[in-house]
Parts: C-alpha cells; sequence; structure tokens
C-alpha cells in the first residue's frame, strides 16, 4: 500500500533507488513461468539494439445524453483494449525473419545449405505466437519484470535496411490478440509481472529465463 506524506515539490523518495527500471530488456517468444523451479522460461529472440517499446491503447466513448455537459464518473465504456511490442532486432536468424514477416513457412534444407521463407497471403493460427514478452529489471531487485502479450503476431511486416559500417537492425511491432474464453470474459490481452517490494532482498532463482526454453 503507497505510503501517504507531507506534499513537496521534490518526488524522490527512500524507496526510489528501488523502483528503477534498468536498461533495455530482452525479449523472449512463448515464456512461461515453471511453477515447481519457480522460474521463467522461454525462447530468446537475441541481441537488440536501441531498446524496445511496448505500449497500450484504449479507446472508450462516453454515451450522449441530453442536458449533460461533461464527463460521468462510471459512464465511460470501454470500445478496444489493446497492446503492442516494438521489437529493435539485431540478430537475425530464420525463424525471427519468419516471425517478423508472420504469414509465411520455412522450408528447411530448400536447397544445399540454405532454409526458405516462403511467404503466404493469408495468417494462419499458427502464425500467432503463443506470446511475446519483454523480460526487464528493477534496480535492487533480483526478480525480473515480466510483461507478457498473449497470442503475439508481427503486424507491420519485414522492414530490413543496410549500410556501411553498421548492422542491420529489424524493427517488429508485435501486436496481442485475445483467444476466445479472455474475448468472452472482457479481458485485455497482455498481463503485466510486477516484482514485489517486499521481496527486494529475497535472493530466489528466476531473474533470467532459459533461452532454450
Amino acid at each position: 500500500m503507497p505510503q501517504t506524506r507531507t506534499a513537496s515539490p521534490v518526488g524522490v523518495t527512500k524507496q526510489t533507488p528501488n523502483r528503477l527500471l534498468l536498461d533495455a530488456g530482452a525479449i523472449y517468444k512463448n515464456l512461461k513461468y515453471d511453477e515447481t523451479k519457480k522460474e521463467w522460461t522461454g525462447v530468446a529472440l537475441g541481441a537488440t539494439s536501441g531498446g524496445n517499446e511496448f505500449s497500450t491503447e484504449m479507446e472508450t466513448r462516453q454515451p450522449e445524453i441530453d442536458g449533460i455537459k461533461s464527463a460521468i464518473k462510471g459512464m465511460e465504456f470501454v470500445n478496444e483494449h489493446n497492446a503492442q511490442l516494438v521489437v529493435n532486432l539485431k540478430e537475425l536468424t530464420v525463424n525471427n525473419l519468419k516471425d517478423a514477416i508472420a504469414a509465411a513457412d520455412i522450408e528447411e534444407d530448400a536447397i544445399d545449405g540454405y532454409d526458405k521463407i516462403v511467404p503466404r497471403a493469408n495468417i494462419q493460427l499458427d502464425d500467432y505466437l503463443e506470446n511475446i514478452a519483454y523480460v526487464g529489471r528493477l534496480s535492487n531487485n533480483k526478480k525480473p519484470v515480466i510483461i507478457i502479450l498473449k497470442n503475439a503476431l508481427s503486424v507491420e511486416g519485414l522492414e530490413l535496411s543496410t549500410e556501411d559500417n553498421d548492422e542491420a537492425v529489424i524493427p517488429i511491432t508485435f501486436k496481442a490478440y485475445n483467444d476466445f474464453d479472455d474475448a468472452m470474459a472482457e479481458k485485455a490481452p497482455y498481463e503485466i509481472y510486477w516484482p514485489k517490494e517486499d521481496d527486494n532482498n529475497d535472493n530466489g532463482s528466476g531473474t533470467d529465463p532459459d533461452p532454450e526454453g
């Protein structure tokens, strides 16, 4: 429970050093929590450059009522509640390229020494990832911050730019989607796991998801 204090023009508190989200974090797909091992595991997408950006958007409406001149508390209704994660991926693999295109298949060993990515004109259910997740860290806390976008799909395609004396970075915009059950339960298609402050001195496992899953 947040503590009240005397109003001050300075917002810093004694807890501020423990509440800073540090660095760019890492991106995983199909991240899961193992209740037995008490740790998160998933498949790492690889190195990024330029950070990553998570954003949510909620579109709401207020009914128009004759004689009312202002918005009324309790009468704001949600039309849409969406989330996306923009990943600036520097480490490139055939699977990462396929995930960026989304509507595509991989033909392994299509010719000697090559896999082939074959784009499609339709999106199939298998193109949706189980999830895409941001894994970050707070200052002075060994437990990771986890943001999970459910049923993630790349929605802006593949953009690849190259230049001398630099490495290519692919921006991928993953959008979250609900499955039928969550949609009927009126849930948003993302989850945020934030470490409890009481656990700041805990030395438990789970800080680094296993890239091998």
